[in-house]
């Protein structure tokens, strides 16, 4: 009896053991956040931008940060609107980058910041000829 018990629970241990080796490691979490941000946050009639910040990165742990969206300008202005997207981990920066519109909406190509980032600043501002105006930026944590 002892012989049958050892000879069914040993190769299943074994076919545990192996499948617990194979088996995939877990995929690394993803959330999407929306934003919005405006040159001034009260109207967003003169400027802003928005779109997703897709996350890739499991909590407490720095990730990625793709963005996708638009930038918008007001129609027949004789303004351009530039938004600045900068990346963070903590209080140091990472990455930059910038969009400008002048006339309507324009899509963005989606770009990456990659790891580790934790923080994306976003800034909306407006280039009159007079010279350039920005807005409060606006925070997105993983």
């Amino acid at each position: 009896m002892i012989k049958l018990f050892r000879s069914v629970l040993v190769p299943i241990a074994v076919v545990i053991g192996v499948l617990a080796a194979v088996a995939p490691a877990p995929a690394a979490a993803t959330h999407k956040q929306n934003f919005t941000v405006c040159f001034k946050n009260s109207d967003c009639n003169m400027g802003f931008t928005t779109g997703t910040i897709d996350w890739v990165g499991g909590p407490n742990v720095d990730g990625d940060g793709l963005v996708i969206g638009k930038v918008v300008n007001r129609a027949n202005s004789d303004y351009s609107t530039t938004v600045v997207y900068e990346a963070y981990v903590g209080d140091n920066k990472r990455h930059s980058t910038t969009r400008t519109v002048k006339d309507g909406s324009k899509t963005i190509t989606p770009f990456h910041f990659s790891r580790p980032v934790n923080r994306i600043k976003i800034t909306v501002c407006q280039n009159f000829r007079t010279g350039k105006r920005c807005g409060t930026p606006k925070h997105y944590s993983h």
